[in-house]
């Protein structure tokens, strides 16, 4: 990879991620980075677009705006498994945004949304200064949880 800066060759590593994008299910991907560039440091620099390899559709450029969540493997974390779904493969909605169970009860429905909602809140992605993408997506995201969490409450009467 060409550093435009230094004139210099870079080398390229794909690093093994989590990947969720807006209106999309997570999935295991590659995200292409230098030696020593951490992938807070690919999300905050100034380009809009990267690219990533899925096993789905390969090599793909992603709007940086249309990421909810990438989580890097650890080094002892090959291949995480895929969340749980339903046997049919169709998403059961508000329950799959907050990553419970159907028949969840009330407290853990609300411990999964504050965990959730902890972990991606705007405030939270302003404090860290990072870039404004990550923001608008941080409030997207933020929107999706609220929404679940008040259908499934208003659904069981709460």
């Amino acid at each position: 990879m060409l550093d435009r800066a230094s004139g210099r060759y870079r080398h390229k590593n794909e690093t093994p991620v989590r990947l969720h994008l807006i209106g999309g299910e997570p999935e295991n991907a590659h995200v292409f980075n230098v030696n020593g560039e951490r992938i807070t440091d690919l999300l905050n620099d100034p380009r809009s677009f990267i690219p990533i390899r899925t096993q789905s559709a390969g090599v793909k450029i992603v709007a940086k705006t249309q990421i909810v969540s990438i989580l890097e493997y650890g080094d002892d974390e090959v291949n995480p498994k895929p969340e749980a779904r339903p046997a049919s493969g169709k998403s059961r909605g508000p329950y799959a945004v907050l990553r419970i169970e159907e028949d969840a009860s009330i407290e853990d429905i609300r411990t999964a949304y504050k965990a959730r909602i902890k972990s991606v809140h705007p405030d939270l992605i302003a404090s860290l200064n990072l870039d404004e993408d990550l923001s608008r997506a941080a409030l997207l995201a933020t929107q999706k949880l609220n929404y679940a969490y008040r259908k499934i409450m208003r659904d069981r009467g709460e």
